[in-house]
């Protein structure tokens, strides 16, 4: 009890340092009075304090000694069994910032004004006129052909056939076997060979032969010449420089008056709720009462079998038997509520809505 005041007292004291709390629905939160910060602040460190101290139970319960051998303040004529009791949980509210402080910005448009201003058209400058060139027609003789000579043929050259001997083959020499010790040998293969002169063949053949070349005569002819008339530049093109002043015209001008600026407003964050369930203490076996064997009966059987089926649960029909498929959906109604499991209890008969007594 000590350690619980002292947790309460502790959380009790740090709620001053406590953020004050958002309202859900991510809306912007309003600006609260000091007695309505320190009331919810309060308020907070109430429920904090509170979960602390069930996660000190549970720490107590599961750090104790081991299940004892025999159930604590068990009653006379009543069974008990072990049974697996599921995790604990508790639920909790955080307050998270969905979307961070920022800022708008706004972008305040210039001013400007209308003002009469000479504007310079023109810049004084030095104008380039252009004087094309003058033309004048000239005579001239031009030598369209140039002289040229030519050969012109006065007598035909004299030619006459005449028959002439040409060579065919030349005269060889050409080694034969031999045909007795008269005839060469040859030293090296002990061979007897002997040298035969094969003599040179001919054969005729006609040819024109030239008796009296060709006679020619040089003939020349004049150069011709035409008298072209032509066009020539008398004076060239030029340029001449002028000086043209500078223009101007009034025109009416938009002028600034006050420059674009940009206006920052600040935007609050935006919280959000989140609810989620913080584990408290890990699964544990403990003793819980159950029925004993006599008080099982086909009336309460069929009684669990019939609320159990009330409640979506498939027993596998209404026979008062504690079968496999009743079994199951005792389980399975056990977990969905929190509840011990591994066998029947009477804690799930009473959450059934069931009489033990009535039901033997």
């Amino acid at each position: 009890m000590k350690t619980r005041l002292s947790v309460l007292g502790v959380a009790m004291l740090l709620s001053a340092c406590m953020p004050i709390a958002v309202p859900v629905g991510g809306q912007v939160p309003p600006e609260y009075s000091p007695e309505e910060g320190r009331i919810s602040s309060l308020e907070s460190a109430l429920a904090d304090a509170m979960i602390e101290i069930e996660k000190m139970k549970a720490r107590t319960v599961s750090s104790g000694d081991e299940l004892p051998a025999i159930p604590p303040n068990a009653e006379t004529g009543r069974c008990y069994a072990r049974m697996l009791l599921p995790p604990a949980y508790v639920s909790r509210v955080e307050q998270r910032v969905v979307k961070e402080a920022s800022e708008r910005l706004e972008t305040v448009p210039a001013t400007y004004a209308m003002f009469n201003e000479q504007v310079l058209v023109s810049e004084e400058h030095v104008r380039l006129t252009v004087v094309p060139a003058t033309y004048k027609w000239l005579e001239e003789h031009t030598e369209v052909l140039p002289a040229r000579s030519e050969q012109v043929l006065v007598k035909a050259a004299e030619y006459k056939t005449v028959m002439e001997d040409v060579i065919v083959s030349p005269e060889e020499l050409v080694w034969q076997r031999g045909r007795g010790e008269l005839e060469k040998i040859d030293e090296e293969t002990g061979e007897i060979v002997h040298q035969r002169r094969i003599p040179a063949t001919y054969k005729k053949i006609s040819k024109q032969v030239l008796v009296a070349p060709a006679e020619y005569r040089k003939e020349v002819t004049p150069p011709v010449y035409e008298t072209l008339r032509k066009r020539v530049v008398d004076v060239p093109e030029h340029t001449i420089e002028e000086v043209v002043p500078a223009k101007y015209k009034t025109v009416t001008v938009q002028r600034e008056i006050a420059p674009e600026k940009e206006v920052r407003h600040p935007i609050a964050p935006i919280y959000k709720s989140f609810s989620y369930r913080e584990k408290i203490a890990d699964a544990r076996l403990d003793w819980r009462m159950i029925p004993c064997e006599r008080e099982v009966s086909k009336d309460l059987v069929y009684s669990l079998q019939r609320a159990l089926r009330a409640k979506g649960y498939d027993t596998g029909g209404l026979d008062g038997v504690l079968g496999k498929y009743t079994l199951a959906a005792i389980h399975d109604y056990q977990k969905s509520q929190g509840l011990a499991t591994g066998r029947l209890s009477v804690e799930v008969i009473d959450a059934l809505g069931i009489s033990l007594l009535a039901a033997q």
